[in-house]
């Protein structure tokens, strides 16, 4: 953060304000320094870890300037928390996002064009609509604030397409300030922000990423049990605790682990319905000894204090990612443990994940081709569609995705069609305890055939009952029960439309970025990886790798620097020991191994019999970039070099790039 020995601008107008409008004394650090910029008029970018207070370095303001204040927030769980805390204290906030009906949506234009809110918050996928911009263009927004701002950046961990067209919102509306805020930016993603908002000198603030109360460590683990069992130590020991896995699956599985063995645990992942998230949540946010087994799902709007320790049963996707994480322990400034459970393995699954959110261009096509063989809209679901696709679910439902921001797919509302009844003999409306569903089987009984299937949607039975729609479903459930109906429901989910036929070689879609962004997701794992196996303190790495140097290399808390916590992960999984050079580059073994499975796959060969481990951890060693020293590397040969050299050599270039130093290897005999 930037340090000023004068009095900051308005610096008085600013306490009075904080005092008035959230009833605080004082300024976090780094608080004070950014409203004075805001308020300056001047165009900003915040980088403060999560729990910093970033959010009232554009909410003060937005109080302090008269007009309005557009804010953009991907999340919507986010949005509706804070302006339900500005408007507990009398702030007139709101928001406009897919979760409203019409009559909502429009109330709150209505009332916005009339100037009656000082911030509107909106996800960035409200930018689409032309109406909305010239609203906001009229109403004249006198300072656009924008968290999550990492996500504009293809080089974030959580780049979203849609963030990427702000820039031309921000040049439609001309807002006087603007202010980036992200809890987790490289100083090359600080410049993607900045580039592409267009912002022409902005302040770059960045502060708060030095945790002294958490202590780091890495932990070498053999496999899931040794995973299971660290946790259950972790667990026994006491206090409120997040575990992070990598899938559902794992979750699901520790969870099952921690339960079993006598430790009370909540689990939360995006596959749980709505009330069963909002259970898990609510337990542990009441409970100061509550322990949370979760996804990266997790934790977005978690502000507990007394979280005690995090730990990683998986490696994340990126520092960002972890970082993230890891600071939701200690808030409260005391001690505070956070452990990465590291397996080598696991870098292969979050590889797996990654590549599913990239789907080859041969399952896009199979995709598209299912799209358009449903001239009405596919409406058997993901999991159908992925069987005749010949793909994960995974895979296709990131497909749909990419057809969806390219506009050539529309998906219909959720669970609308009509339903397929067929009356029972033996159907008596007396028999029914609840009225409605009596009244219900009485309707049906008079107005339709026994024993013939006919078709009609619930709303039309409800609105002839006089019920709402909902009070029509369950009775419809209760006289299924009964087995006075079969029911035959509709497709439950969206239905899916291809917006033409044409051929996929035909379509106006450019996979170009879809392939720098999987490169960019791949390298921001191998910096993950980078951490894991770091060699000297870790909260100098992190702090360094946000651009916020560290005051020494030693902070005497971490694993590294506590020679009586000190450990050394396992090097590549279970690969014998005898079979590593020392000195080898882990990122061109893991690219080796990769580049390995992937030719002796499409050659149907086994991977050893392209080169093996020896000879694998030889070339990340020596690191060749020519065919002399491909050579010389021990089981290479001119079969070899003609082959994949050249693919070698590329791999050694990215390491070497990436700081990695060659160690000679040679050859006990150089072939002729």
């Amino acid at each position: 953060m930037r340090r000023m020995s004068e009095p900051l601008p308005h610096a008085e107008e600013a306490q009075a304000g904080l005092v008035r409008h959230f009833g605080l004394a004082e300024f976090r650090s780094g608080q004070a320094e950014v409203v004075s910029a805001v308020l300056s008029g001047r165009n900003a970018v915040v980088v403060m870890p999560t729990g910093a207070g970033k959010s009232l370095c554009f909410q003060l303001p937005a109080l302090l300037l008269e007009g309005v204040t557009l804010v953009i927030s991907p999340l919507i769980a986010l949005m509706k928390d804070q302006v339900q805390q500005l408007s507990a204290r009398g702030i007139p906030a709101t928001f406009v996002n897919s979760t409203l009906t019409e009559l909502e949506r429009a109330e709150r234009m209505r009332k916005l064009r009339d100037r009656e809110y000082r911030l509107v918050y909106v996800a960035p996928e409200r930018m689409r609509s032309e109406s909305f911009l010239n609203t906001l263009k009229s109403l004249g927004i006198v300072l656009m604030a924008i968290d999550e701002a990492h996500c504009i950046s293809q080089w974030g961990h959580d780049f979203r397409p849609d963030y990427a067209q702000l820039g031309r919102v921000r040049k439609f509306l001309r807002p006087p300030r603007t202010v980036a805020l992200t809890a987790t930016a490289t100083p090359e993603v600080q410049a993607d922000i900045v580039r592409s908002l267009l912002m022409k000198d902005p302040q770059i603030f960045v502060a708060g990423f030095d945790r002294p109360n958490l202590s780091l460590k890495v932990l070498p683990v053999a496999g899931d049990e040794e995973k299971r069992q660290l946790v259950a130590a972790r667990v026994a020991r006491g206090g409120s605790g997040i575990i992070y896995c990598s899938t559902r699956k794992a979750a699901e599985g520790m969870h099952r682990s921690l339960v079993s063995g006598g430790h009370p645990a909540v689990l939360y992942h995006a596959g749980l319905d709505d009330p069963a998230r909002q259970r898990a949540q609510d337990t542990f946010m009441g409970d100061p000894r509550a322990v949370a087994v979760a996804t990266n799902a997790f934790g977005m709007g978690i502000d507990k204090a007394d979280i005690r320790f995090v730990v990683h049963a998986n490696i994340p996707r990126a520092v960002e990612a972890y970082y993230q994480e890891i600071g939701r322990a200690g808030r409260d400034g005391r001690a505070a443990d956070v452990t990465l459970l590291f397996n080598h393995a696991d870098v292969f699954t979050q590889e797996r994940l990654i590549q599913a959110n990239f789907p080859p261009e041969t399952l896009l096509a199979d995709v598209w081709h299912a799209l358009v063989r449903a001239p009405d809209g596919y409406s058997r679901g993901q999991q159908a569609l992925a069987v005749e696709a010949g793909g994960s679910e995974m895979e296709v439902s990131a497909a749909l995705r990419i057809f969806e921001r390219a506009a050539l797919l529309e998906r219909d509302a959720q669970g609308g069609g009509a339903y397929q009844l067929t009356l029972l003999t033996g159907a008596d409306p007396a028999q029914q305890k609840s009225a409605t569903a009596a009244r219900m089987l009485g309707l049906l009984v008079t107005s339709f055939p026994t024993g013939r299937p006919i078709t009609i949607e619930v709303a039309t039975l409800a609105l002839r009952l006089g019920v709402l729609e909902a009070e029509g479903r369950r009775a419809l459930s209760l006289l299924e029960k009964a087995g006075h109906v079969l029911v035959k429901r509709p497709f439950g989910g969206r239905v899916l439309r291809a917006s033409s036929r044409v051929p996929f070689r035909e379509l106006p879609l450019d996979l170009a970025p879809l392939r720098e962004q999987q490169r960019r997701s791949l390298l921001l794992l191998r910096r993950m990886t980078d951490y894991a196996y770091a060699q000297k303190c870790r909260r100098a790495f992190l702090l360094r790798y946000f651009g916020d140097e560290p005051e020494t290399d030693a902070c005497g808390s971490c694993d590294l620097c506590n020679a009586n916590t000190r450990v050394v992960p396992p090097r590549a999984g279970t690969t014998p020991a005898s079979a590593r050079p020392a000195a080898h580059s882990e990122l061109a073994a893991s690219e080796l191994r990769r580049f390995r499975r992937d030719l002796s796959g499409s050659l149907g060969l086994a991977p050893f019999t392209l080169f093996n481990d020896k000879t694998l951890f030889a070339l990340a060693t020596a690191l060749p970039l020519d065919r002399d020293d491909f050579l010389r590397v021990r089981g290479t040969g001119e079969r070899h070099w003609e082959r994949f050299g050249a693919k070698v050599v590329e791999i050694c270039l990215l390491a070497r790039a990436a700081g990695h130093a060659p160690t000679p290897v040679l050859r006990a005999q150089r072939r002729r």
